[in-house]
C-alpha cells in the first residue's frame, strides 16, 4: 500500500479531529502557538486556529513531513482565507526552504439562523504528494472564525 493510499484511508478519521481541533484553543490564555508566539501577541485569532488545526496533522504521516516554518505559511494562509470576502480565489503558500506548498480556497459565505459560515478547503503538496482537505468554519460571538467540521 503507498503512503497516498494510506494517507486517504486515514483521512476520513483524521479529517474531524483535524478540523474540530480548531475550536478547543483558549485565545488569551497563556502559552505557545506553533509559530511559537505566545497567545494574544502579534498572531491573530485566526491564525491561532489555523495553528492548532495543524497540531492535529502531527500525529500521522503527513503531519510529519511538515516542518514548523510550514505551519506558519499555512495557518497565514487559512487567515487570510477566512477574511477574504469572494469565492474560490486560491491563498497560496509556498515554503522555500522546505519546498512544501499549497493553497487554501475559500468558500461561499453563508448564513446558519444569524451565523455566518464558510467552508475552507487546503491543498497541500509535501514530498511531490498531493492532499486535499475539505472543512467548515463560522464565525463566532466576537467575529473570530471557528472551525467545526
Amino acid at each position: 500500500m503507498t503512503r497516498m493510499q494510506s494517507f486517504r484511508k486515514l483521512l476520513p478519521g483524521i479529517l474531524p479531529v483535524l478540523l474540530l481541533a480548531g475550536c478547543f484553543g483558549t485565545p488569551g490564555a497563556s502559552g505557545p502557538d506553533l509559530s511559537g508566539n505566545e497567545y494574544g501577541a502579534s498572531s491573530s485569532l485566526a491564525q491561532d486556529e489555523a495553528s492548532a488545526a495543524i497540531a492535529a496533522l502531527l500525529r500521522d504521516d503527513f503531519g510529519q513531513a511538515l516542518q514548523p516554518s510550514d505551519h506558519e505559511a499555512v495557518a497565514a494562509a487559512q487567515a487570510q482565507a477566512l477574511r477574504t470576502r469572494g469565492t474560490g480565489a486560491a491563498i497560496s503558500w509556498n515554503n522555500t526552504r522546505t519546498g512544501h506548498s499549497g493553497q487554501v480556497r475559500p468558500g461561499p459565505l453563508y448564513q446558519v439562523n444569524t451565523t455566518t459560515c464558510r467552508e475552507v478547503t487546503h491543498e497541500m503538496i509535501v514530498e511531490e504528494r498531493r492532499y486535499v482537505s475539505r472543512g467548515t468554519a463560522c464565525k463566532g460571538p466576537q467575529g473570530d472564525w471557528e472551525t467545526l467540521s
